[in-house]
């Protein structure tokens, strides 16, 4: 497998096959299957229970956002320096030691660590970017993310759920990630003919990582 078949561009957010064009991204694919959220009648309702302007709680909203994307593209290009280059950085060995920790404890015996490996399926067109492939000996593999935002909930408290035909399970972060990591195994499995041993998602929660374990969603990726 070779990263040069599909490049990715960072500004755009874009994936390029050689031969194939644009491929659609993990993430635009898995929102396809999301109800949208409608911030303006949500920032409506904030906005009167608080006695704001609605442009206020948008405003708001969207340096939260912001914030927590840079948050989180930072301490992902730490973890990744850290782990392809042993890179380490000023104020951020609680980051490193946790990672360590995290991994020791949930990971098994590994041979390598793929970091930032960009997958893709020909046949779908559709193109990703892992956080972490581990390869173990036996042509098997687990699959590691990292996730740092706010917000992790296991069920949505309103009932909602996801649209068909994954429509039995809640929208939530959970189910959201449990999908993406499922897709990436799924890709990796196509691409190299190992198997999926297992997926782990790395929560950061107050400079902690704690692990949280999926089942391996393949029949519901094969239906998407």
């Amino acid at each position: 497998m070779s990263k040069k078949v599909v490049t990715f561009d960072e500004t755009s957010h874009t994936y390029t096959h050689k031969d194939l064009g644009k491929f659609i991204s993990v993430t635009t694919l898995l929102g396809k299957y999301k109800k949208p959220f409608d911030s303006h009648y949500h920032a409506t309702r904030v906005a009167e229970r608080e006695g704001v302007t609605k442009e206020m709680v948008l405003e708001m909203w969207e340096a939260e956002k912001n914030r927590a994307c840079d948050r989180g593209t930072e301490i992902h290009k730490l973890l990744e320096d850290y782990i392809n280059f042993g890179e380490t950085a000023a104020n951020y060995n609680w980051l490193f030691k946790t990672y360590n920790n995290v991994v020791e404890r949930t990971i098994d015996k590994f041979q390598k660590v793929l970091c930032e490996n960009i997958l893709y399926n020909e046949e779908h067109k559709v193109a990703g970017m892992s956080d972490l492939i581990y390869e173990h000996s036996g042509d098997e593999f687990t699959v590691g993310d990292f996730k740092t935002n706010k917000k992790f909930r296991f069920s949505s408290s309103f009932g909602e759920r996801l649209l068909a035909p994954v429509e039995h399970l809640h929208y939530c972060e959970f189910n959201s990630y449990a999908l993406q990591l499922s897709m990436y195994a799924y890709m990796y499995e196509k691409l190299t003919g190992k198997k999926c041993r297992k997926c782990v998602i790395f929560y950061l929660k107050e400079n902690r990582f704690l692990p949280y374990h999926i089942n391996y969603m393949k029949s519901d990726v094969e239906a998407i």
